[in-house]
Protein backbone atom coordinates (compact mmCIF):
# COMPACT_ATOMS: atom_id res chain seq x y z
CA UNK A 1 0.00 0.00 0.00
CA UNK A 2 1.36 3.46 -0.93
CA UNK A 3 2.01 5.95 1.88
CA UNK A 4 -0.54 8.37 0.42
CA UNK A 5 -3.20 5.63 0.51
CA UNK A 6 -2.28 4.76 4.08
CA UNK A 7 -2.55 8.39 5.17
CA UNK A 8 -5.90 8.73 3.40
CA UNK A 9 -7.26 5.69 5.22
CA UNK A 10 -5.88 7.01 8.47
CA UNK A 11 -7.73 10.29 8.00
CA UNK A 12 -10.94 8.44 7.13
CA UNK A 13 -10.66 6.33 10.25
CA UNK A 14 -10.14 9.46 12.30
CA UNK A 15 -13.29 11.05 10.94
CA UNK A 16 -15.24 7.85 11.47
CA UNK A 17 -14.36 7.82 15.13
CA UNK A 18 -14.34 11.55 15.77
CA UNK A 19 -15.50 12.44 19.25
CA UNK A 20 -15.73 8.83 20.34
CA UNK A 21 -12.20 8.25 21.63
CA UNK A 22 -9.20 10.31 22.68
CA UNK A 23 -5.84 8.47 22.54
CA UNK A 24 -3.81 8.57 25.76
CA UNK A 25 -0.98 11.08 26.00
CA UNK A 26 2.53 9.84 25.20
CA UNK A 27 5.62 9.86 27.42
CA UNK A 28 8.95 10.77 25.78
CA UNK A 29 12.21 9.66 27.42
CA UNK A 30 15.56 10.66 25.87
CA UNK A 31 18.07 7.90 26.67
CA UNK A 32 21.75 7.75 27.53
CA UNK A 33 24.22 6.93 26.18
CA UNK A 34 21.98 7.19 23.10
CA UNK A 35 18.41 6.51 22.09
CA UNK A 36 14.80 7.49 22.64
CA UNK A 37 11.76 5.81 24.18
CA UNK A 38 8.19 6.93 23.40
CA UNK A 39 5.20 5.16 24.90
CA UNK A 40 1.53 5.35 25.75
CA UNK A 41 -0.34 3.36 28.41
CA UNK A 42 -2.39 0.38 27.25
CA UNK A 43 -6.15 0.64 27.29
CA UNK A 44 -8.59 -2.17 26.56
CA UNK A 45 -9.48 -2.03 22.87
CA UNK A 46 -6.12 -0.81 21.54
CA UNK A 47 -4.69 -3.23 18.95
CA UNK A 48 -1.95 -1.16 17.26
CA UNK A 49 0.02 2.01 17.93
CA UNK A 50 2.17 3.80 15.34
CA UNK A 51 4.75 6.40 16.40
CA UNK A 52 5.96 9.05 13.93
CA UNK A 53 8.91 11.14 15.14
CA UNK A 54 11.04 14.03 13.89
CA UNK A 55 13.99 15.64 15.70
CA UNK A 56 14.14 19.46 15.52
CA UNK A 57 11.82 19.50 12.51
CA UNK A 58 8.08 19.99 12.89
CA UNK A 59 5.46 18.06 10.94
CA UNK A 60 3.38 20.00 8.40
CA UNK A 61 1.35 17.03 7.20
CA UNK A 62 0.65 13.44 8.22
CA UNK A 63 4.17 12.45 7.20
CA UNK A 64 6.01 9.28 8.16
CA UNK A 65 8.84 11.26 9.79
CA UNK A 66 12.46 10.38 10.51
CA UNK A 67 11.20 7.52 12.67
CA UNK A 68 8.03 5.63 11.74
CA UNK A 69 7.26 2.42 13.56
CA UNK A 70 4.10 0.33 14.00
CA UNK A 71 3.91 -1.42 17.38
CA UNK A 72 1.68 -4.50 17.36
CA UNK A 73 2.12 -5.73 20.94
CA UNK A 74 2.04 -3.94 24.28
CA UNK A 75 4.67 -4.67 26.91
CA UNK A 76 4.04 -4.48 30.62
CA UNK A 77 0.98 -2.32 30.16
CA UNK A 78 2.47 0.14 27.65
CA UNK A 79 2.86 0.46 23.90
CA UNK A 80 6.53 1.30 23.48
CA UNK A 81 8.88 2.38 20.72
CA UNK A 82 12.55 2.39 21.77
CA UNK A 83 15.88 2.58 19.99
CA UNK A 84 19.47 2.95 21.19
CA UNK A 85 20.81 4.97 18.27
CA UNK A 86 18.97 8.31 18.14
CA UNK A 87 21.34 11.07 19.23
CA UNK A 88 19.69 13.74 21.38
CA UNK A 89 21.09 16.78 23.13
CA UNK A 90 19.67 19.14 25.70
CA UNK A 91 17.18 21.60 24.20
CA UNK A 92 16.53 19.42 21.15
CA UNK A 93 12.83 19.27 20.29
CA UNK A 94 11.14 15.94 19.60
CA UNK A 95 8.11 16.45 17.34
CA UNK A 96 5.76 13.50 17.04
CA UNK A 97 2.30 12.25 16.27
CA UNK A 98 0.74 8.96 17.29
CA UNK A 99 -1.79 6.80 15.45
CA UNK A 100 -3.85 4.46 17.65
CA UNK A 101 -6.14 1.70 16.38
CA UNK A 102 -8.92 1.41 18.98
CA UNK A 103 -11.76 -1.09 18.53
CA UNK A 104 -10.92 -1.34 14.83
CA UNK A 105 -10.91 2.41 14.15
CA UNK A 106 -7.94 4.73 13.82
CA UNK A 107 -7.41 7.85 15.92
CA UNK A 108 -4.53 10.35 15.78
CA UNK A 109 -2.80 12.27 18.53
CA UNK A 110 -1.42 15.26 16.59
CA UNK A 111 0.86 18.27 17.11
CA UNK A 112 2.88 16.80 19.95
CA UNK A 113 6.34 17.98 20.98
CA UNK A 114 8.83 17.42 23.78
CA UNK A 115 11.80 19.65 24.59
CA UNK A 116 14.75 17.61 25.85
CA UNK A 117 15.77 18.45 29.40
CA UNK A 118 16.18 15.17 31.28
CA UNK A 119 17.76 11.87 30.26
CA UNK A 120 17.07 8.30 31.35
CA UNK A 121 18.98 5.04 31.35
CA UNK A 122 17.69 1.98 29.53
CA UNK A 123 15.97 0.76 32.71
CA UNK A 124 13.90 3.93 32.94
CA UNK A 125 15.85 5.58 35.77
CA UNK A 126 16.37 9.32 35.51
CA UNK A 127 20.05 10.17 35.16
CA UNK A 128 21.08 12.63 37.81
CA UNK A 129 24.82 13.00 37.23
CA UNK A 130 27.54 12.93 34.59
CA UNK A 131 29.40 9.67 34.00
CA UNK A 132 30.33 8.00 37.26
CA UNK A 133 30.67 11.28 39.13
CA UNK A 134 28.54 11.82 42.20
CA UNK A 135 27.46 15.46 42.33
CA UNK A 136 28.02 15.45 46.08
CA UNK A 137 31.73 15.17 45.32
CA UNK A 138 31.69 17.99 42.78
CA UNK A 139 31.72 21.48 44.34
CA UNK A 140 31.21 24.37 41.95
CA UNK A 141 34.36 26.19 40.85
CA UNK A 142 33.34 29.40 42.54
CA UNK A 143 33.05 27.59 45.86
CA UNK A 144 36.47 28.56 47.22
CA UNK A 145 35.85 26.98 50.58
CA UNK A 146 36.13 23.51 49.05
CA UNK A 147 32.96 22.43 50.80
CA UNK A 148 31.36 19.71 48.67
CA UNK A 149 28.22 19.53 50.75
CA UNK A 150 29.20 16.25 52.41
CA UNK A 151 32.62 17.29 53.64
CA UNK A 152 35.55 19.45 52.73
CA UNK A 153 38.34 18.99 50.21
CA UNK A 154 41.82 19.78 51.31
CA UNK A 155 42.02 21.62 48.01
CA UNK A 156 40.06 21.87 44.79
CA UNK A 157 41.57 20.45 41.63
CA UNK A 158 42.43 22.33 38.45
CA UNK A 159 40.55 19.54 36.68
CA UNK A 160 37.28 20.66 35.11
CA UNK A 161 34.25 18.42 34.69
CA UNK A 162 31.51 19.13 32.18
CA UNK A 163 28.11 17.76 31.40
CA UNK A 164 27.70 15.99 28.08
CA UNK A 165 26.72 19.29 26.42
CA UNK A 166 29.91 21.06 27.48
CA UNK A 167 28.02 23.72 29.43
CA UNK A 168 28.14 22.77 33.11
CA UNK A 169 31.54 23.17 34.73
CA UNK A 170 32.52 21.85 38.15
CA UNK A 171 35.71 21.00 39.97
CA UNK A 172 36.35 17.85 42.03
CA UNK A 173 38.60 17.44 45.01
CA UNK A 174 42.30 17.24 44.18
CA UNK A 175 43.54 13.70 43.57
CA UNK A 176 40.05 12.20 43.41
CA UNK A 177 39.30 9.23 41.14
CA UNK A 178 36.73 10.73 38.76
CA UNK A 179 36.36 7.91 36.21
CA UNK A 180 36.95 4.17 36.47
CA UNK A 181 36.24 1.30 34.09
CA UNK A 182 37.38 -2.33 34.32
CA UNK A 183 35.13 -3.68 31.54
CA UNK A 184 33.71 -6.53 33.58
CA UNK A 185 30.35 -6.01 31.90
CA UNK A 186 28.66 -3.71 29.40
CA UNK A 187 28.33 -0.22 30.80
CA UNK A 188 26.24 2.83 29.93
CA UNK A 189 29.32 5.03 30.31
CA UNK A 190 30.31 4.14 26.75
CA UNK A 191 28.87 4.81 23.33
CA UNK A 192 29.90 2.08 20.89
CA UNK A 193 30.21 3.71 17.50
CA UNK A 194 28.53 2.32 14.42
CA UNK A 195 29.44 4.55 11.52
CA UNK A 196 31.74 4.95 8.56
CA UNK A 197 35.11 6.65 8.77
CA UNK A 198 35.22 10.44 8.78
CA UNK A 199 37.63 13.36 9.03
CA UNK A 200 40.28 13.88 10.07
CA UNK A 201 41.93 10.47 9.61
CA UNK A 202 39.66 8.75 7.06
CA UNK A 203 40.93 5.40 8.26
CA UNK A 204 40.11 2.41 6.07
CA UNK A 205 37.49 0.98 8.42
CA UNK A 206 33.81 0.98 9.21
CA UNK A 207 33.19 1.02 12.96
CA UNK A 208 30.50 -1.44 14.05
CA UNK A 209 28.64 -2.32 17.21
CA UNK A 210 29.15 -6.03 16.59
CA UNK A 211 30.50 -8.84 18.80
CA UNK A 212 32.87 -9.63 15.95
CA UNK A 213 34.59 -6.31 16.59
CA UNK A 214 33.70 -5.28 20.17
CA UNK A 215 33.71 -7.59 23.17
CA UNK A 216 33.34 -6.48 26.79
CA UNK A 217 33.96 -9.32 29.18
CA UNK A 218 36.74 -9.31 31.74
CA UNK A 219 38.29 -6.52 29.70
CA UNK A 220 37.70 -4.74 26.42
CA UNK A 221 38.72 -6.40 23.16
CA UNK A 222 38.54 -4.59 19.81
CA UNK A 223 39.26 -6.74 16.76
CA UNK A 224 39.57 -5.83 13.06
CA UNK A 225 37.83 -8.10 10.54
CA UNK A 226 37.68 -8.13 6.74
CA UNK A 227 34.37 -7.42 5.01
CA UNK A 228 35.44 -9.69 2.16
CA UNK A 229 35.66 -12.63 4.57
CA UNK A 230 32.11 -11.96 5.78
CA UNK A 231 30.72 -11.46 2.27
CA UNK A 232 32.89 -11.42 -0.88
CA UNK A 233 35.12 -9.28 -3.05
CA UNK A 234 32.23 -8.09 -5.21
CA UNK A 235 30.40 -6.70 -2.18
CA UNK A 236 33.47 -4.69 -1.07
CA UNK A 237 33.87 -3.21 -4.55
CA UNK A 238 30.25 -2.62 -5.58
CA UNK A 239 27.99 -3.41 -2.64
CA UNK A 240 25.81 -1.11 -0.54
CA UNK A 241 26.25 -1.15 3.23
CA UNK A 242 23.64 0.43 5.50
CA UNK A 243 24.34 0.64 9.22
CA UNK A 244 21.04 -0.01 10.96
CA UNK A 245 22.34 1.05 14.39
CA UNK A 246 24.20 4.07 13.03
CA UNK A 247 25.50 6.56 15.61
CA UNK A 248 26.49 9.16 13.01
CA UNK A 249 24.55 11.69 10.98
CA UNK A 250 21.69 9.76 9.34
CA UNK A 251 21.51 12.27 6.50
CA UNK A 252 25.18 12.14 5.56
CA UNK A 253 27.67 9.47 4.58
CA UNK A 254 28.12 8.23 8.15
CA UNK A 255 25.41 5.60 7.84
CA UNK A 256 25.17 4.48 4.21
CA UNK A 257 27.77 3.95 1.51
CA UNK A 258 28.01 2.15 -1.79
CA UNK A 259 31.08 0.94 -3.63
CA UNK A 260 31.57 2.70 -6.97
CA UNK A 261 34.57 2.19 -9.26
CA UNK A 262 37.74 2.89 -7.24
CA UNK A 263 35.74 4.32 -4.32
CA UNK A 264 35.11 0.97 -2.64
CA UNK A 265 33.60 0.24 0.75
CA UNK A 266 35.99 0.32 3.71
CA UNK A 267 37.56 -3.16 3.54
CA UNK A 268 37.97 -3.51 7.32
CA UNK A 269 35.42 -3.48 10.14
CA UNK A 270 36.59 -2.51 13.62
CA UNK A 271 35.50 -1.21 17.02
CA UNK A 272 35.54 2.19 18.67
CA UNK A 273 33.98 3.49 21.91
CA UNK A 274 33.84 6.89 23.55
CA UNK A 275 32.43 8.75 26.55
CA UNK A 276 31.18 11.74 24.57
CA UNK A 277 27.65 11.38 25.97
CA UNK A 278 28.61 10.57 29.54
CA UNK A 279 31.98 11.95 30.65
CA UNK A 280 33.78 15.12 29.55
CA UNK A 281 36.66 16.82 31.32
CA UNK A 282 39.77 18.97 30.99
CA UNK A 283 43.08 18.38 32.79
CA UNK A 284 43.82 15.30 34.83
CA UNK A 285 45.82 12.07 35.01
CA UNK A 286 44.73 9.29 32.66
CA UNK A 287 45.90 5.72 33.27
CA UNK A 288 45.21 2.92 30.78
CA UNK A 289 46.48 -0.64 31.06
CA UNK A 290 46.39 -2.23 27.62
CA UNK A 291 47.97 -4.62 25.15
CA UNK A 292 48.43 -2.81 21.86
CA UNK A 293 47.52 -4.47 18.54
CA UNK A 294 50.11 -6.09 16.26
CA UNK A 295 49.78 -6.33 12.49
CA UNK A 296 50.70 -4.23 9.48
CA UNK A 297 48.94 -0.86 9.19
CA UNK A 298 46.99 -1.31 12.45
CA UNK A 299 47.20 1.31 15.20
CA UNK A 300 45.44 1.91 18.53
CA UNK A 301 43.30 4.89 19.46
CA UNK A 302 43.89 5.57 23.15
CA UNK A 303 43.15 9.25 23.21
CA UNK A 304 41.20 12.27 24.35
CA UNK A 305 39.05 13.95 21.72
CA UNK A 306 37.18 17.20 21.42
CA UNK A 307 34.33 17.51 18.97
CA UNK A 308 34.97 21.22 18.53
CA UNK A 309 37.52 22.65 16.12
CA UNK A 310 39.56 25.52 17.56
CA UNK A 311 39.58 29.06 16.19
CA UNK A 312 42.14 28.10 13.53
CA UNK A 313 39.84 25.41 12.16
CA UNK A 314 41.95 22.60 13.59
CA UNK A 315 40.73 19.53 15.40
CA UNK A 316 42.87 18.40 18.31
CA UNK A 317 43.24 15.13 20.09
CA UNK A 318 45.65 13.99 22.76
CA UNK A 319 47.13 10.53 22.37
CA UNK A 320 47.69 8.74 25.67
CA UNK A 321 49.77 6.15 23.81
CA UNK A 322 50.29 5.15 20.20
CA UNK A 323 52.48 2.70 18.33
CA UNK A 324 52.25 1.19 14.86
CA UNK A 325 51.22 -2.44 14.56
CA UNK A 326 54.01 -3.01 12.03
CA UNK A 327 56.90 -4.89 13.63
CA UNK A 328 59.35 -3.49 11.05
CA UNK A 329 58.48 -0.05 9.68
CA UNK A 330 60.81 2.69 8.51
CA UNK A 331 60.27 6.12 7.02
CA UNK A 332 61.70 6.99 3.62
CA UNK A 333 64.65 8.50 5.53
CA UNK A 334 65.29 5.22 7.34
CA UNK A 335 63.91 6.26 10.75
CA UNK A 336 62.35 3.55 12.89
CA UNK A 337 58.61 4.23 13.18
CA UNK A 338 57.62 0.63 13.93
CA UNK A 339 55.84 -0.98 16.84
CA UNK A 340 59.09 -0.67 18.82
CA UNK A 341 58.46 3.10 19.04
CA UNK A 342 55.96 4.48 21.55
CA UNK A 343 54.71 8.05 21.39
CA UNK A 344 51.89 10.29 22.53
CA UNK A 345 50.85 13.91 22.89
CA UNK A 346 48.81 16.50 21.04
CA UNK A 347 47.89 15.81 17.42
CA UNK A 348 46.30 18.44 15.20
CA UNK A 349 44.45 18.12 11.90
CA UNK A 350 43.55 21.13 9.80
CA UNK A 351 40.51 21.43 7.57
CA UNK A 352 42.55 20.52 4.48
CA UNK A 353 43.31 17.11 6.04
CA UNK A 354 47.00 17.88 6.28
CA UNK A 355 48.42 15.90 9.15
CA UNK A 356 50.52 17.66 11.75
CA UNK A 357 51.92 16.27 14.94
CA UNK A 358 52.68 19.17 17.23
CA UNK A 359 56.37 19.27 18.19
CA UNK A 360 57.46 16.82 15.51
CA UNK A 361 60.81 16.27 17.22
CA UNK A 362 59.22 15.12 20.44
CA UNK A 363 60.69 12.38 22.59
CA UNK A 364 59.70 8.77 22.01
CA UNK A 365 60.24 5.58 23.93
CA UNK A 366 61.96 2.81 21.96
CA UNK A 367 61.53 -0.70 23.29
CA UNK A 368 63.71 -3.73 22.73
CA UNK A 369 60.53 -5.62 21.83
CA UNK A 370 57.38 -4.29 20.17
CA UNK A 371 55.03 -2.62 22.63
CA UNK A 372 52.33 -4.97 21.37
CA UNK A 373 54.09 -8.00 22.87
CA UNK A 374 52.69 -7.48 26.39
CA UNK A 375 50.36 -5.44 28.58
CA UNK A 376 51.74 -2.08 29.70
CA UNK A 377 50.38 0.78 31.80
CA UNK A 378 50.24 4.03 29.86
CA UNK A 379 49.76 7.37 31.59
CA UNK A 380 49.05 10.92 30.51
CA UNK A 381 49.36 13.78 32.99
CA UNK A 382 47.70 16.86 31.54
CA UNK A 383 48.01 20.21 33.30
CA UNK A 384 47.13 23.73 32.20
CA UNK A 385 50.24 24.15 30.06
CA UNK A 386 52.14 20.85 30.05
CA UNK A 387 51.75 17.19 29.19
CA UNK A 388 53.77 14.33 30.65
CA UNK A 389 53.76 10.82 29.21
CA UNK A 390 54.64 7.69 31.17
CA UNK A 391 54.82 3.97 30.53
CA UNK A 392 55.02 1.45 33.37
CA UNK A 393 55.74 4.31 35.78
CA UNK A 394 58.62 5.85 33.79
CA UNK A 395 58.36 9.34 32.28
CA UNK A 396 59.53 9.41 28.66
CA UNK A 397 58.21 12.76 27.46
CA UNK A 398 57.28 16.09 29.01
CA UNK A 399 56.63 19.31 27.17
CA UNK A 400 54.52 22.46 27.01
CA UNK A 401 51.27 22.40 25.05
CA UNK A 402 48.75 24.89 23.76
CA UNK A 403 45.24 23.53 24.20
CA UNK A 404 42.35 26.04 24.32
CA UNK A 405 40.98 26.65 27.80
CA UNK A 406 37.41 25.66 28.70
CA UNK A 407 37.32 22.97 26.02
CA UNK A 408 35.82 19.66 27.16
CA UNK A 409 37.47 16.43 26.00
CA UNK A 410 36.10 12.90 26.05
CA UNK A 411 37.86 9.54 26.14
CA UNK A 412 38.09 7.36 23.02
CA UNK A 413 39.25 3.75 22.77
CA UNK A 414 39.46 2.30 19.29
CA UNK A 415 41.37 0.29 16.74
CA UNK A 416 42.06 1.82 13.34
CA UNK A 417 43.66 0.60 10.14
CA UNK A 418 45.38 2.58 7.39
CA UNK A 419 44.01 6.03 6.76
CA UNK A 420 45.34 9.22 5.24
CA UNK A 421 47.41 10.62 8.09
CA UNK A 422 48.93 8.01 10.40
CA UNK A 423 51.55 6.45 8.12
CA UNK A 424 53.89 8.67 6.04
CA UNK A 425 54.12 8.10 2.32
CA UNK A 426 56.94 5.91 0.99
CA UNK A 427 57.55 4.22 4.34
CA UNK A 428 58.48 0.53 4.11
CA UNK A 429 57.12 -2.38 6.13
CA UNK A 430 59.46 -5.38 6.16
CA UNK A 431 60.97 -4.06 2.94
CA UNK A 432 57.67 -3.43 1.12
CA UNK A 433 56.67 0.14 0.32
CA UNK A 434 53.36 1.30 1.77
CA UNK A 435 50.82 0.42 -0.93
CA UNK A 436 48.86 3.68 -0.93
CA UNK A 437 49.54 7.42 -0.95
CA UNK A 438 47.83 9.63 1.57
CA UNK A 439 46.66 12.06 -1.11
CA UNK A 440 45.84 9.37 -3.65
CA UNK A 441 42.27 9.03 -4.92
CA UNK A 442 42.66 5.24 -4.98
CA UNK A 443 44.19 4.98 -1.50
CA UNK A 444 41.56 2.59 -0.10
CA UNK A 445 41.50 0.46 -3.24
CA UNK A 446 45.29 0.16 -3.34
CA UNK A 447 45.33 -0.84 0.31
CA UNK A 448 42.63 -3.44 -0.29
CA UNK A 449 44.25 -5.02 -3.35
CA UNK A 450 47.53 -5.46 -1.45
CA UNK A 451 45.94 -7.46 1.38
CA UNK A 452 47.99 -10.55 0.50
CA UNK A 453 51.02 -8.75 1.96
CA UNK A 454 49.48 -7.33 5.14
CA UNK A 455 46.69 -9.77 6.03
CA UNK A 456 49.12 -12.55 6.91
CA UNK A 457 50.64 -10.35 9.65
CA UNK A 458 47.31 -10.32 11.54
CA UNK A 459 47.77 -13.59 13.41
CA UNK A 460 47.08 -15.43 16.66
CA UNK A 461 44.60 -12.85 17.96
CA UNK A 462 47.46 -10.34 18.24
CA UNK A 463 45.69 -7.91 15.91
CA UNK A 464 43.24 -7.03 18.70
CA UNK A 465 43.51 -4.08 21.08
CA UNK A 466 42.94 -5.35 24.60
CA UNK A 467 42.23 -2.96 27.47
CA UNK A 468 42.32 -4.13 31.08
CA UNK A 469 41.17 -0.91 32.75
CA UNK A 470 40.94 2.87 32.51
CA UNK A 471 41.25 5.28 35.42
CA UNK A 472 41.16 9.07 35.41
CA UNK A 473 42.17 11.14 38.44
CA UNK A 474 41.73 14.82 39.18
CA UNK A 475 44.98 16.75 39.47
Amino acid sequence: MELSELLFLTCCCLVAGAGAYNPPMATVEPLKPAGIRVSIPHESGISLVAFHININEDFYALEAGMIARDIIKQRNGRWVYQDKTTQLQENDVVYYWVHVVYRGLGYNLLNQEHKVKDFYDYNGNKIQSVGIIDERDMPELENNSGNSGNGECRSLSATKLYDSFGSRQTSPCAGKLIFSEDFRSSDAQWTTLEQFNTAPDYEFVVYRDSPRNVKIRNGLKLTPTLLSEESNDTFVRYGELKLNKCTGNPRGSDCLRKGVHWNILPPVASGRLNTNKSFNFQYGRVEIRAKLPKGDWIYPLLMLETAKANHNGRNQNIRVASSAGNVDLRSKDGLDISGHVLWGGVVEQDTRQQFQRVNEFRSTKVGENPWSDAYHTYELIWTLDRISLKVDGQVYDERSVNVPNDTPFFLTLGLAVGGLSEFPDYCTSSGSVKPWRNIGAKAVLNFYTSQDTWRRTWTDDNESLKVDYVKIYAL
